[in-house]
């Protein structure tokens, strides 16, 4: 579904990602943990195509992403749902705008993407907003404004919304960083679900180290811009931990809810 080979790009003269290689099949949902500066939301955007590799591959179901064609470019990101940690939503919109506003990525030119971003949404296009409102537990709040809503109800927004783009493929970067972790459980349940009911693939940038073992099957590292880990999660051991973060093993159990 997604294969990375040996991606590189430097920022202010420092390397940044350095040769990362990564395989995501199709249908699987991969942590993606590391300290900060480590690459992880360079890496993320590389694949939605928000930042462009000074080098490598990125290829997204069987294309490889061509960053200097706008269409291919157009194309690629249709597949592809985000989620942030700020949310990006629009505060002053009700949150079934919002969740409708995902729809503009995979609307065709023309009438139908003028129309949308005017307001003028298809029944169509309303009523599969409302089912995945409803999808995520939040159904009640469709015409509220997103900006009296909880960070928990916000982000639920925002996974509808990257819902709405009917996504092969969903990135989220730190999804539950803002949140409690009574908030953090319930979201991070409802991308699971996502990714185990509708077969969608997920790559999910996460603070937590508990959270990534106790949750997920998959998880990759990265340090220096490298993939330093790439394996079952109970393989995951201290003596990687100490590797990916340099913590000191005095620390180990104090630290191992650091990352990011």
């Amino acid at each position: 579904m997604v294969k990375i080979e040996n991606i590189k790009k430097r920022f202010s003269g420092r390397d940044v990602l350095d040769g990362a290689d990564m395989l995501v099949r199709k249908g699987e949902a991969v942590a993606l943990i590391g300290p900060s500066g480590s690459g992880k939301t360079t890496l993320i955007r590389a694949i939605n195509g928000f930042v462009v590799p000074d080098s490598g591959k990125v290829i997204v179901g069987d294309k490889e992403i061509n960053y200097k064609n706008k269409e291919s470019l157009r194309q690629t990101r249709k597949k592809i749902g985000m989620i942030y940690q700020l949310f990006n939503l629009v505060e002053r919109a009700s949150a079934l705008e919002n969740v409708m506003a995902g729809a503009l990525g995979r609307l065709d030119n023309g009438v139908n993407l003028i129309s949308s971003t005017i307001g003028l949404f298809h029944k169509k296009e309303r009523d599969n907003a409302m089912e995945l409102l409803k999808f995520v537990g939040i159904e009640d709040k469709a015409f509220e404004r997103v900006d009296r809503l909880s960070g928990g109800q916000k982000q639920r927004v925002a996974v509808a919304r990257a819902l709405m783009q009917d996504p092969e493929l969903l990135l989220a970067d730190e999804p539950i960083a803002n949140l409690d972790p009574k908030t953090s459980r319930k979201i991070l349940d409802l991308l699971l679900r996502i990714n185990m009911e509708k077969g969608i693939t997920m790559i999910c940038v996460l603070h937590h180290l508990d959270t990534v073992t106790d949750n997920f099957n998959r998880v990759v590292a990265l340090k220096n811009g490298s993939i330093c880990f790439d394996g079952e999660t109970h393989n995951l051991t201290h003596n990687h931990i100490h590797d990916i973060y340099e913590f000191e093993e005095e620390n180990v159990e104090e630290t191992r809810c650091l990352a990011a």
